[in-house]
């Protein structure tokens, strides 16, 4: 059994749902007189910074683990300080956010108790695939777990992260209802944009684009899912771009979306999957990674696949 837990907590979120559950991870890991030290995240980038502190500290992957409690973002900052250090330390992830998509395709079934005695007794981590990109005009490198989004997605998703987190629409529907809502709040800041992509080698340009999202798995929002013929074990990259919406386009793809789960066959849609990508963006666009706002860039992005070892 390893010789110490670090724990990185976003202590507030979920609607200081992550303080909660902490508390019954500290439970399950004294009834094993398991030795831990937690680490609380205060603003947005502290668990990159709190990851890069705990490696420079001396974190032995042979006597130490990772663990890590929060939502989407929390989780994907500590990948990402982790992958740009070249390092593959397995990681236990305890979803306590409000959208938890990455916890809602990898570990839907398990308790926290299955999660915690996954980490402490398992011999080996799973390898998942995850994304690896680089966008030219930022020259961010970056990690994606679920998806890196531009366009009507993203707006919805910036205006879903400006709703109290603990506000009745977040905190007891578990995020969806909130991005429901901002879904109709965002409709009129419908922008369309170009798209040139390059994928495994074959160019196509997409014109009145107004949604382009890369994505890891089906879904977006919180459980809404956007991307119906994704699969998270399926390891490809997939772009899917919704184009040519006006009012009529947009009702029919709600009920697809949101009711049938068929967009793929709508003529307003056009998916790619492909081992590599390449996609520019023929203006700035608000974008996301992972539910995490990206303001408003000029993406050029190239994204591959790779994999990181978590405990499942």
């Amino acid at each position: 059994m390893s010789e110490r837990i670090y724990i990185i907590c976003h202590p507030s979120s979920g609607g200081g749902k992550g303080k909660t559950i902490l508390e019954e991870v500290y439970a399950i890991l004294n009834s094993f007189k398991t030795t831990y030290l937690t680490y609380f995240t205060d603003y947005a980038s502290h668990a990159k910074i709190i990851t890069q502190q705990i490696v420079a500290k001396g974190f032995d992957p042979q006597k130490h683990q990772l663990m890590v409690l929060g939502g989407d973002g929390t989780l994907h900052e500590v990948v990402d300080a982790l992958i740009e250090m070249n390092l593959k330390i397995p990681i236990a992830y305890i979803a306590t956010g409000t959208g938890n998509d990455f916890n809602r395709v990898w570990q839907p079934q398990k308790s926290i108790r299955q999660i915690v005695e996954t980490m402490l007794f398992s011999r080996e981590a799973k390898e998942i695939p995850v994304f690896i990109y680089y966008d030219k005009t930022t020259n961010i490198k970056d990690v994606v777990l679920n998806s890196i989004g531009f366009g009507f997605d993203a707006e919805v998703n910036y205006l879903t992260q400006k709703i109290d987190s603990k506000s009745f629409l977040r905190k007891y529907f578990d995020g969806r209802l909130a991005y429901l809502v901002s879904i109709f709040k965002s409709l009129n800041l419908l922008s369309s944009f170009d798209v040139t992509i390059q994928l495994d080698g074959k160019t196509q340009v997409v014109s009145n684009a107004y949604l382009a999202c890369i994505m890891n798995n089906p879904y977006i929002g919180g459980g809404i899912k956007l991307d119906n013929l994704a699969s998270h074990e399926r390891k490809e990259v997939s772009l899917i771009i919704f184009h040519d919406i006006n009012f009529k386009a947009i009702i029919q793809l709600l009920i697809s979306v949101l009711i049938r789960q068929d967009q793929h066959l709508s003529p307003n849609v056009t998916r790619f999957a492909g081992q590599s990508l390449q996609m520019k963006l023929n203006k700035p666009i608000r974008g996301q990674v992972d539910g995490e706002d990206l303001t408003q860039i000029h993406a050029d992005l190239t994204v591959g696949l790779s994999e990181y070892p978590f405990y499942l």
